[in-house]
This record gives C-alpha cells, structure tokens and sequence, in this order.
C-alpha cells in the first residue's frame, strides 16, 4: 500500500515579531509593518507602547492664535495677550483674528503682526512703533553734548517726547520748509527738545552780523543786503556777542542784551562789514509728525542680538539690540540693515538655525552671512523650501531643522534638504487652504507635525522620533501652536486647550486608548531561499505583554479585507499597578482564531491604558495558489 509523501519538516511556521518599527501607510507596507495607528508612541521602541496620558494646562476663552515661552508661557487669546496665565495686553482686534508670531529678545517678547512688545522684567506692554503729531512745532538751532549747534533741534511746548537717542524717526508735514520730510536719528532727548546732528534741518535765515572778540567801534559802516548797498551810523560800540540784523528796511541791534533798531540809507560811506547768512528758528504752519516705525514683517526670527524679519522678496534686519529701529544707516557696525532678493517669489518662512538667519520661499532657500551690515550678504539656492501657509512646521530637533514643503516633510542641516515622510502616505494631499496649515514643535529630541490629510479628511498628530527615524501617530489633536518649555513639548489646540505630557499642573486625561493596524500579511513564510505567496491559514496567534491595572487589550483578524473578527480581549490584573520601569508581570497569551483559508489577512490591536507589548508571534499554514488547495508540501 502507497503512502503519501510526509516532509520532515512541519508545515507549520511560526514568525515572530519582537521589533516594532513606526507608520508606514502605504500599500507597499511589508508583513508586520504598521499601516495605522492611534495614540502610540516610541517611548518603549521597539517595543509597542500607547501614548502617555496629556495634561490639560488651561482653557482659552476666545479665539487661539499663537503659543509661546520665555521664563513662562504665554499666548494670544484673540485679543488679549497673556503671560504666564494673566492678562497683560490688549493687541489689535481684527475679524481676521491672524495668528501671531513671536520672537523673544532679552526681556522682551515681540509680537506681530500687531507690533506690540511685553517687557516682561518691567511688566510694560506697548507698541514697537513711536509717534506723535502737533501742530505750532518750532524748528531750532539748539546744542548738541553742549556745544551750540545750527538747525539740529525740534520744539514743541509739552511734548514730552518719548523717543530715545538714537532712534531713527520719520518727519512729515512740513510745508514751509518740505526739505525738512526726512527720516533722521535723533542724538538726544531732552524733554520738549529733540536734538539731531548739526545741519539736519533746513531753517529760515537772515542777514546778520555778529561782533567777534575783537568788537566793533562806533561809526559809519556799509554793506549790501541784496542789489542795493546802504550805509548806518553804528552810535555805540559792540562787545563779543553783540549782533546786527538785517530786517529788510532797517537793522535790529541787540548791543548789550538791549534790542534797538538803527535806520539805514542808501549809499557806501563809512567802512565796509559782512553780513553773513544765518539760520533762524522757524514755526511750521503744519501738522507735523515725528514717528519711528516698525516695517510689516510676516515673519520674524532673532539672530546675533538682531531682529530679522521678511515682507514679501525683503529682508529686514533691526540695529544691533534695537527691535525698534529699522532704519538706522549710521555707516556702524551696529547699523540696521534691508535687502531684496526679487527672483523665485515671496518668502514663505525664517528661521535663526545654525548661527545664522535663514529665509525660505517655496522652491529656494536664501542663507544670510556675515557679522555686521557692511558684510552681510544672502546666498540663495534652489531647494526644497517651507510650502506657503507651512510657516509654522519649523522646528529643530538635535542639530537638524524640520519643516513642511511641497515635497512632504524636509530634515535640513545647512545643505539639501532630505524628504522624510515618505512613510506617511505618498499619495495623500496634505493640508487645506481653508485650515492654519501645518503645526511643528520639537522638544529637542523629537518632531511634532499637526496636519489636515485631504485625502482622507482627518487631521494627525504624528511625532518623528530622531533617534530611530520613524514616524508614530498620536491622534488628531489640532495644534494652532507648539512650543518646547522647560524640556516638554506643549500645544495650543484650536480646541482652545492648551495640552503637555509630564509635569504636574493642569488636568490629567483619561486612560488612552490605542489602536495598531498591521499591514496585509501575504506571505507564508520568508527565509533566504524560499518565499511562498500562495493560499495561507493563521493557526494560533500568541501575544506576549504586559498590562496596567485595568488596562485591556483586545486582538481582531480580517481576512481578505474582510470585516473585522474579535478573537481575543486580555485584561491586566486590577490589583496590579502600573509600573513604567518594567516591574508588572509579563505574560503571552493565546489567542483563539477562526481557521480560515486566505489571500491574505490584517492583524488589529486596540486597547485601553497603559501596556507594552513585547512580541507577536503568527503560527501560519501554507496551500497551494488555489482557493481550497491542498495544504503546503516542501519539497
């Protein structure tokens, strides 16, 4: 009697998975690879562990527009301006309601597009931009370090000028004297007096003679005030000081502090003296404005003691420790500074990263070098930049800058930026106009990106971890702000939460549940010779894990895409707490299956609370490429 032939080897084979990488979701995901996930996270890698639970800080009342630290946090809500959790300003209430940047500089902490600043040493909230506007302002000559000056100084009775010296300020509406609409930097301040360099203004002037040390002696003197040439009887001596002024028809002496006029006819008796041209003081009829302003900026960065910024194809950079001064050009070292850069559109992004002020524009970057205005200069190169609408996907973590581009998600070191979110979905259109665009933070250590999948209508929390280059998925929390304070990753939530892990204030959320969907398992079984893709069974599934007190965790199958199957719900012990140093019981678990012949089959996890699973092992039957074939036979 003829047997059938019986391999020595067993048609069973297990695999076991005991590393568990990030997402990759995409069709071309291999057996064992995670399709999706839920509120997962590296913390165990290569383990699989949940998310740990966030804390709640607070709850804005009005609108979220932008997240930020110093020496505490601070935030907009829309349309006051709150620093660490008390309200310290009002910004500009528009229906708008645009988010804000900011940029910390020493003890203020700058905030447009308001142009609005917060000191938070003295608790004074004002604007960036200066100005007043009077009407009677008088035009002088005046001193400077106490030295007598012509046409240096601005007047106006109860002023009080808050400018300071060496702000760079605008003068308009001057019509007597228009030449005098100028930007000038003003050297002093002194109460109701403005004083600048010596000849910065253009005043009246008239003919005068003014008696040096020497004097002059009583007589008969001539000149010529215009065409005509007429003489006067001087009948005292002048002293040092002492000063003749032509008034048109006659001359005004001041000899002595007394003022007299002396009467004049035409002719050339006498000894000849110069009446030289001599700057006046004058009153504007005019409204005039002295301002210092602040140019629009759509983004803001602070490098080397400077405020940079970028308007459209401009770069900005403020007077060295001076956000308030723009338009200093005193030919110094400390001077601010502008450039245009014209081709390839607007800017999109800046960034201080490495040392340097960095600006991005959608398909360019543009690198600012140098140490002061005088060798400042930009390179640009064309790269991936920031996508528009992604200016807030900045962030670095380690020494590697992360953005958003049209590309997907950019790693950037100073030279080509790699794409790295392949494994997000390489199909999948990111981002809607009608949304804030992408949201990026960093803790130092690893990348959040919040971000609208269009393709499948939901939004994603992921989080990039540097030290395994994998991508997991949180949930779909959407930050409007992200901001790494004292070592922890906080968010601002268009929800109007404000949200962190770790740490002890704020509300503790409810156990997490989680979720991990392998991809479609096709293979029987994968060596270095052999690989089968034929019909296949799942015989037993073991899962070896450990549980919090009262967390679960329940195992589904699908089969060819099918529904899903519950097969199995494992509940930690109730009385055994979680300890997240690895003291709770571990244990492996079967898990009880439909037998059933397949193409291919998913694996889904979900679970409650706190758990860490360490392997998972597939026992798998092979058959032949037909549906109902016999079992696998090695040959």
């Amino acid at each position: 009697m003829s047997l059938p032939y019986m391999s020595d080897k067993s048609i069973m084979r297990p695999t076991v998975r005991t590393q568990f990488g990030g997402l990759n979701h995409n069709k071309s995901a291999g057996d064992g690879e995670i399709f999706w996930m839920e509120n997962m996270c590296s913390r165990e890698f290569p383990l699989l562990s949940p998310r740990r639970q966030r804390r709640q800080v607070t709850t804005l009342d009005n609108t979220a527009c932008g997240l930020g630290a110093k020496d505490a946090l601070f935030w907009v809500d829309h349309p006051y301006f709150y620093y660490d959790g008390e309200k310290v300003g009002e910004l500009v209430d528009t229906q708008e309601r645009p988010h804000r940047q900011f940029a910390v500089m020493g003890d203020l902490i700058l905030i447009f597009p308001d142009k609005k600043y917060y000191d938070v040493r003295s608790g004074e909230f004002g604007n960036l931009n200066n100005g007043a506007s009077f009407t009677g302002v008088s035009f002088q000559n005046g001193v400077y370090e106490d030295v007598p000056a012509n046409a240096n100084t601005i007047y106006k009775a109860g002023a009080a000028w808050t400018f300071s010296a060496g702000d760079a300020v605008d003068i308009s509406g001057c019509v007597v004297h228009p030449e005098n609409n100028k930007t000038a930097i003003i050297r002093e301040v002194d109460g109701d007096y403005l004083r600048f360099y010596e000849g910065t203004f253009t005043l009246d002037s008239v003919l005068r003679y003014t008696a040096d040390e020497e004097g002059l002696s009583a007589g008969t003197y001539h000149f010529a005030p215009e065409e005509t040439v007429v003489e006067f009887d001087l009948a005292s001596d002048l002293a040092e000081g002492d000063t003749l002024t032509w008034n048109g028809t006659g001359i005004d002496a001041v000899i002595g502090g007394v003022s007299s006029v002396i009467t004049v006819a035409e002719g050339d008796d006498g000894d000849p003296i110069v009446f030289a041209d001599v700057p006046v003081d004058y009153v504007e009829t005019g409204t005039v404005s002295v301002g210092r302003e602040v140019p629009d900026l759509d983004f803001v960065c602070v490098n080397e003691n400077r405020l940079w910024g970028c308007k459209g194809d401009t770069i900005y950079a403020s007077a060295l420790g001076d956000p308030f001064n723009f338009n200093v050009f005193d030919g110094l070292s400390t001077d601010s500074w502008q450039s245009s850069v014209t081709d390839a559109g607007d800017f999109t992004a800046c960034v201080s990263f490495n040392g340097y002020p960095i600006f991005f524009k959608e398909n360019s970057i543009c690198k600012v070098q140098g140490d002061k205005p005088s060798n400042f200069q930009w390179t640009q190169t064309s790269r991936f930049g920031v996508k528009e609408g992604c200016s807030r996907s900045l962030a670095v973590a380690g020494d590697t800058l992360y953005y958003f581009s049209r590309a997907g998600v950019c790693a950037y070191t100073g030279g080509t930026p790699k794409v790295i979110s392949d494994a997000l979905g390489a199909n999948i259109e990111w981002t809607s106009e009608t949304r804030h665009g992408v949201t990026g933070g960093s803790d130092g250590i690893r990348y959040w990106m919040s971000v609208y999948n269009n393709t499948e209508s939901i939004n994603n929390l992921f989080c990039y971890d540097t030290r395994y280059g994998g991508w997991w998925r949180e949930d779909d929390l959407d930050a409007e702000s992200m901001v790494c304070f004292e070592g922890r990753i906080y968010m601002l939530s268009t929800d109007k939460g404000i949200y962190t892990v770790g740490g002890e204030d704020g509300t503790l959320e409810d156990p997490v549940s989680w979720e991990v969907k392998f991809a479609d398992s096709v293979r029987f079984y994968e060596t270095s010779d052999s690989n089968s893709q034929n019909k296949k069974g799942l015989s037993r599934l073991m899962l070896r894990c450990e549980l919090a007190a009262d967390a679960v965790i329940t195992v589904s199958v699908s089969y060819d895409k099918g529904s899903w199957h519950q097969m199995a719900q494992i509940k930690g012990a109730s009385a055994t707490p979680w300890d997240s140093t690895g003291g709770n019981k571990m244990n492996s678990y079967n898990v009880p299956l439909i037998l059933r012949r397949c193409d291919s089959y998913r694996i889904k996890l979900t679970g409650t609370g706190n758990a860490v699973v360490y392997s998972l092992t597939e026992v798998k039957y092979a058959g032949s490429n037909l549906q109902g074939g016999a079992l696998y036979k090695e040959e």
